[in-house]
């Protein structure tokens, strides 16, 4: 499977740090790329392409994505490993299918074989895109069990705080998986138990809170922004009956709420490729389409029917009710397209 240039993945993660972020390693080095963080200090970060999994039918369960761990100064067949040492490190992937970054523990790759694969699942994926921040069950090692975490670029900061955390309190296996349950943004968890015996039932508890949770908000939030595009998609003004309310600002980041300013109405089409990154809007309500991640998918064989999105490239969307009369909504939403739109690193 082809991977996406080392110079995008570069932006995407540089896109996704705090302005003032100093690097000290070469412009698009990812394997690693070291900087230093306001307010968090020294990083280093591994980065590489999430992709689907395309082993034997039967070879994999279905569904499956993954990353190649091939590091920099590594020969061919030999083996390699992370250096966690100096620095906090991070191993990262990025999904061009889905937006969001992905990461497994470091610690557990210290030493590896040449281009192993590391595996996470479609749904993980799914949810980290449609909700911003996704926990994945426990994943059983040889030796060991790790934690997987999928989230949205623009809660990179906040994984790094929680990873390092748990890291500083040496938590592992359903004691880390409690602990970034509990961080997800926006929930208010319950307090993680003290004795093993009620562990599982915490996770249990927590998971379904979080879906119950989610549908509750949406129930709220979605009659309302329809109004708003008058139950048209905002970019090709299809109705239907299908238009969905999509958050601008994921309602998981600190920044995102369910207020009219930051959803906007799509089908359910634009509405995946919305969150996906697959476009942004930008403040002055344009389109702008990542033809980077579309060359990605044509590479793979993936990117039929992508005249749904190029099509609409620079094309104004639909403005919202309040747009003309509502200055300060009209500004949040601006606020809120500039956001995800520099988050998005989109050329």
């Amino acid at each position: 499977m082809p991977s996406l240039p080392t110079e995008l993945l570069f932006a995407k993660l540089r896109a996704a740090l705090p302005n003032g972020t100093a690097f000290r390693t070469p412009q698009n080095e990812i394997h690693p790329a070291e900087c230093t963080i306001p307010g968090f200090g020294y990083a280093r970060f591994y980065l590489f392409t999430v992709t689907p999994d395309r082993s034997s039918i039967g070879a994999r369960p279905p569904g499956e994505y993954k990353i190649q761990l091939i590091v920099s100064g590594q020969d061919r067949r030999k083996r390699g490993g992370l250096n966690i040492s100096r620095a906090y490190t991070t191993l990262l992937g990025y999904s061009p299918d889905f937006g969001v970054f992905v990461a497994w523990e470091a610690g557990l790759y210290v030493d590896f074989a040449y281009s192993a694969n590391l595996q996470v699942r479609e749904p993980l994926l799914i949810e980290a895109r449609d909700n911003g921040w996704a926990v994945g069950l426990l994943r059983p090692l040889k030796d060991s069990t790790e934690v997987r975490v999928a989230f949205n670029p623009g809660e990179l900061s906040h994984f790094l705080r929680t990873s390092r955390e748990a890291d500083s309190k040496a938590l592992k296996g359903q004691w880390r998986e409690a602990h970034f349950l509990s961080k997800t943004p926006r929930h208010h968890a319950g307090r993680i138990p003290t004795r093993l015996s009620k562990l599982e039932t915490y996770l249990l508890d927590e998971r379904k809170r979080l879906n119950t949770t989610r549908l509750a908000r949406n129930a709220k939030f979605s009659p309302l922004v329809k109004e708003q595009y008058q139950h048209s998609c905002a970019v090709c003004s299809l109705q239907l009956e299908i238009i969905q309310s999509a958050h601008i600002i994921p309602v998981n980041n600190q920044r995102g709420v369910d207020e009219i300013w930051n959803g906007i109405a799509l089908c359910p089409n634009h509405h995946s490729l919305f969150d996906a990154k697959r476009f942004v809007v930008t403040p002055r309500l344009r389109v702008s389409v990542d033809f980077q991640a579309i060359k990605f998918l044509e590479e793979s064989g993936r990117a039929s029917g992508f005249e749904t999105l190029s099509d609409y490239h620079n094309a104004e969307i639909r403005r919202p009710f309040f747009w003309k009369g509502q200055a300060e909504l009209r500004e949040r939403m601006k606020e809120a397209f500039l956001y995800t739109s520099s988050l998005a690193a989109i050329d």
